[in-house]
């Protein structure tokens, strides 16, 4: 065990890439926003693919602690990927509030842990130095990594009685622990880069948080309230870079989704409004998500559907709207045609400008959600991943 953090040099920061591939275009200026279009450096439109890989904070966490000899090559090895396909985006955790060795925050009492904030500067400067631009949540709904269950279970020690996730949505301690986090973040100079969080251009859009979600206010607006309030801070301490709110794109409001086989995910079971939400002037961009098992989405016109009527309704408050996440369980071959179409729709059909699939994993990172797609081994969705990451930019 180490008893004090590697320097950059020590971890290879300060190497020379080299994929073997042609370079992603070097990171320089931030993104904007204008009249719903994304703007690299205000007047060149900016169009891509890309992936998630939540895990990168973790695994390079891992790699700075000798936790896990493999985990700084594997993160390495899934970036060369990215470049390789030609997708300059990935969405990456930007919270840790597990009590495991890579958090950032086991608890308000504790503190902010450096282990977990290295592990997040390393990632920034790792796909940085590859030319690729990062979409980052800033806290789950899930208790994944913590999330706002960590956040309950914080709330109700302090109170002492029980205390549900919904509960942040109206708990002004719950919400204030978020603006902690996200306040000190802002200000944190990156180890690896210099370059302090809420200067850096490699960070396209803060996202105030993964899937949020609130069934206890369907019926009320708290959930967008809140998501109002949170991008509001956000975008007064960050005003360089983009706010999104990171959801899976529910709406309360069915009309503008007429034709889908389901209406679960557009009648406000969950709290959601992408319609409100776009009305937010501190949001810039709308995320929405796309799982058609998991909606209960039988056709392929449900996807058509669901991709051009949330750019639409974007694109009528001048929100940029993004596929944060899309996923589909089924054998290569398959799957690579349902990508195909999903992003034929978006870019070719929906003017769609940026669409980010779940997920990439390196070769060894075997904790399968179903989902993962291993580019050296599923060849026929990494082809058509690639051909559309060269084709758009």
């Amino acid at each position: 065990m180490r008893t004090a953090a590697p320097t950059a040099s020590e971890l290879g920061a300060d190497e020379i890439i080299d994929t073997g591939c042609p370079t992603l275009a070097p990171i320089s200026g931030f993104l904007g926003r204008a009249d719903g279009a994304l703007l690299l450096d205000g007047t060149t439109a900016f169009r891509s693919t890309g992936t998630n890989l939540y895990y990168l904070q973790q695994l390079l966490s891992y790699a700075q602690q000798d936790q896990d000899p493999q985990a700084l090559a594997a993160v390495r090895e899934v970036l060369d990927d990215l470049v390789c396909l030609s997708l300059p985006v990935a969405r990456i955790w930007g919270f840790n509030d597990s009590r495991d060795a890579s958090s950032i925050r086991r608890s308000p009492q504790e503190g902010f842990r450096e282990e977990g904030l290295r592990g997040l500067d390393q990632a920034i400067w790792e796909a940085k130095r590859r030319g690729i631009r990062l979409v980052v949540p800033l806290v789950n709904n899930w208790g994944e990594y913590g999330g706002l269950p960590a956040y309950a279970a914080w709330a109700a020690k302090l109170y002492g009685s029980p205390v549900d996730r919904d509960d942040f949505y109206s708990d002004g301690q719950m919400k204030q622990w978020w603006k902690d986090y996200v306040f000190m973040l802002m200000a944190r100079v990156n180890t690896f880069t210099g370059v302090a969080y809420r200067d850096e251009p490699a960070i396209l859009a803060w996202e105030v948080g993964n899937e949020l979600r609130c069934g206890s206010c369907a019926g009320t607006t708290r959930l967008p309230d809140t998501i109002a309030e949170l991008a509001t801070f956000l975008k007064q301490i960050a005003p360089n870079q983009l706010v999104a709110d990171g959801g899976d794109g529910f709406d309360d409001d069915e009309t503008p989704y007429v034709g889908l086989t389901n209406y679960y995910a557009v009648r406000g079971d969950e709290g959601c409004s992408f319609s409100k939400l776009a009305r937010i002037d501190a949001l810039d961009m709308l995320s929405y998500h796309f799982y058609p098992s998991n909606y209960g989405f039988t056709t392929p016109r449900d996807a058509e559907i669901w991709i051009e009527r949330h750019q639409a309704v974007a694109a009528v408050t001048g929100k940029v709207a993004y596929l944060g996440e899309c996923g589909f369980a089924a054998p290569d071959v398959e799957r690579a045609q349902s990508y195909d179409a999903w992003l034929r729709h978006l870019f070719a059909s929906s003017g769609g400008q940026l669409g980010l699939f779940w997920q990439l994993s390196p070769a060894g990172r075997l904790n399968n959600d179903g989902f993962a797609i291993y580019s050296r081994r599923d060849n026929a969705t990494a082809w058509i991943l690639g051909r559309w990451g060269k084709a758009i930019h």
